[in-house]
Parts: structure tokens; sequence; C-alpha cells
């Protein structure tokens, strides 16, 4: 048996409970997945997003429905080691990813007020404009709790609001530049 089929194996076996379980819960709860979907899941090469990929092929493998699936992984000026960590791992994970490049660490580098929030826009348009182009009618993007938990904590301390990550986002702003197109959806 190859690794990526232990791996596999070990999601729906050995954490079937923790994460198997809670995913499917959350995708039925919130009708993540539709007939005829074409999902762009989006992988950072964290281990987050690309657990996300590896549940999402589990979905299409073993799911009641057709749906069709790409893995983009945004490069937005990586150093070589850090493309080549993501690649190898998308190999050994047996995900084949689509990679497109941006220049989005060299234009926040020269900015000095808020360049996470740029940084964080740039990327979600990005995201929005690549998945559009290969016909994509939703993104998936695999946050953990914690970062959840960050964005509520930075909403309150840096915008003085709280609000938090919703399992489901219908956007209007793929482009990064609120372009009115409404076509993909966040899951």
């Amino acid at each position: 048996m190859e690794h990526y089929q232990q791996i596999e194996r070990s999601i729906i076996t050995k954490f079937r409970k923790p994460l198997w379980k809670k995913f499917i819960n959350g995708v039925n709860d919130y009708k993540l997945i539709e007939e005829g979907d074409k999902i762009a899941v989006c992988i950072s090469g964290g281990k987050d997003s690309m657990l996300l990929a590896k549940l999402m092929q589990e979905v299409q493998r073993h799911g009641k429905m057709a749906f069709e699936l790409e893995f983009l992984v945004m490069d937005p000026g990586y150093n070589e080691i850090n493309r080549q960590t993501i690649e190898n791992n998308a190999k050994l994970l047996n995900i084949p990813i689509k990679i497109f490049e941006t220049q989005i660490f060299d234009i926040v580098a020269e900015v000095d007020q808020s360049p996470c929030y740029l940084c964080a826009r740039m990327r979600r348009g990005y995201l929005y404009k690549n998945a559009q182009a290969l016909g994509c009618n939703k993104i998936a993007l695999g946050h953990h709790f914690d970062d959840v938990i960050e964005t509520i904590l930075m909403g309150m301390l840096y915008a003085g609001q709280i609000q938090t990550m919703m399992p489901k986002l219908h956007s209007s702003d793929v482009s990064g530049e609120r372009s009115g197109y409404s076509g993909l959806e966040a899951v």
C-alpha cells in the first residue's frame, strides 16, 4: 500500500471520530457541497489546507454526489525551499496541485500601514480569479479552530468589532477590487 493510501485509510479509520465525522457533519449541516459543484481547494502548504485537500478527496471518492475538485496553490513569492516543500508534500499525499505565481510578497513589503490586511485581500482576490478561470463555482479554505479564535481577537483588538469566520460565505468580491461577480462561494 502506498504511503498516501495509508494516510487516506487513517482518515476513515483512526481519525474517524475526531476528524472525518466532524468534517462530514459540517459539510452536511451547511450544505457546503452540492451536486455538480466544481470546487477549488486552496492550499497554502500548511497542515490545515493539506488535510482539507485529503478530506475533500475522500468525500469525492465516497460521497453520494458528483462534483469536481481543483487543487490551487498560490505562490505569493515563496523562497525556493518553501515552494519545494509544498510540491513535495502534495506529491507525497497524491494531491494534484496547480500552482500559480504572484508578486504579493514584493508588493506588501513596500507598504507601511496594514500590510497584513492588504496581503490577505490580494491573496483572496487572486484565489477567486484563478478559481473562476478554472470554471470553479466555489472555493474551499482550510482553517483550524485556532485561526477562527485569532481572527475574532484581531477584529476585537484592531477594529473594535466582534465577528468570526462563517462556515459558508457568499462572495461578491472576487477580484479584490469589488468587481461584483457573485458566482463563487467560499465554503
